[in-house]
């Protein structure tokens, strides 16, 4: 009788069921929004996600959700660590390492964590919800916290990468609406965590993202007055995998399916058994 419980079946409801809370929550009556974390995305993937408001016709596998959700629990263990600062007494001890800094200098440099808030940027008909401010001695700093794994952390954080181009302009996004909201910002961050070993990275976004984001956003919102936007490889896709992995992929019907997949995949496969070969040879 216990081989027939279906473990992963009873976790993948339970994940259905977050999500959907998640959504009544943040989404339902404001779909025409469009999302600060879709910066940076193909234009027709937006406009049938926020103008079209079209059903997702490939979503995601239940071990795509759990990856997902692994994500989800690491930005909800380092907003519990943020609340707890807030409230912990150490707080206004941390400036105090130096015996010879006066105690209305400790109350001036006291840092405040403001977490998960909504932002919406009616100009651009934009709204997002950024991970973290820090408020830190009339300074303001804006946060943004990714997951993931292995293989992308070699692409684009080892050896000095900076991240991925679409997570800066997200965090500019919301560094827009966070300037407005708070009169300054004086620097914007990017904190990256590797889900398989827990290595952690901070990267520093320049501040004039702020613009390019603006731009972005205002791109998309004229392109799409004149309707769905047309295939054009660096905007609608903007690299051709993406299309493999589209929510949008069997309504939106790109070209050349099949080969973009096989390349894309052949060439991760290669990337990967390099990487595999270098790693032996260091160990011998």
């Amino acid at each position: 009788m216990l081989n027939k419980i279906n473990i992963e079946k009873i976790y993948s409801d339970y994940m259905d069921s977050k999500q959907e809370k998640n959504y009544e929550k943040r989404y339902k009556g404001k779909e025409g929004y469009y999302h600060g974390s879709a910066s940076g995305f193909c234009s027709r993937k937006i406009y049938y996600q926020s103008i079209e408001k079209a059903e997702e016709t490939n979503k995601p596998n239940a071990k795509s959700n759990r990856i997902m959700r692994l994500g989800t629990i690491v930005h909800e263990d380092f907003e519990k660590a943020f609340s707890l600062y807030n409230n912990n007494i150490y707080n206004k001890l941390i400036y105090n390492k130096d015996s010879n800094k006066k105690k209305n200098n400790i109350k001036e440099k006291q840092i405040e964590f403001l977490i998960e808030n909504e932002i919406i940027i009616d100009e651009l008909n934009v709204r997002g919800f950024y991970d973290l401010v820090v408020k830190c001695g009339g300074e303001v700093f804006l946060y943004d916290i990714k997951t993931m794994g292995s293989w992308p952390w070699k692409s684009k954080i080892a050896k000095g990468g900076t991240g991925a181009p679409s997570h800066h302009l997200q965090l500019a996004t919301y560094g827009m609406a966070i300037k407005k909201e708070f009169g300054r910002l004086d620097g914007m961050y990017l904190l990256y965590y590797n889900k398989d070993n827990s290595d952690m990275r901070q990267i520093e976004v320049p501040m004039i993202t702020l613009a390019q984001s603006e731009n972005y956003w205002r791109n998309i919102n004229e392109e799409h007055k004149m309707g769905l936007p047309k295939f054009k490889l660096g905007s609608s896709p903007v690299e051709e995998w993406n299309c493999s992995y589209c929510n949008y992929y069997d309504h939106c019907k790109p070209p050349y399916k099949k080969r973009w997949y096989q390349k894309s995949m052949v060439q991760i496969k290669l990337c990967f058994l390099l990487v595999k070969e270098k790693e032996k040879l260091k160990s011998r």
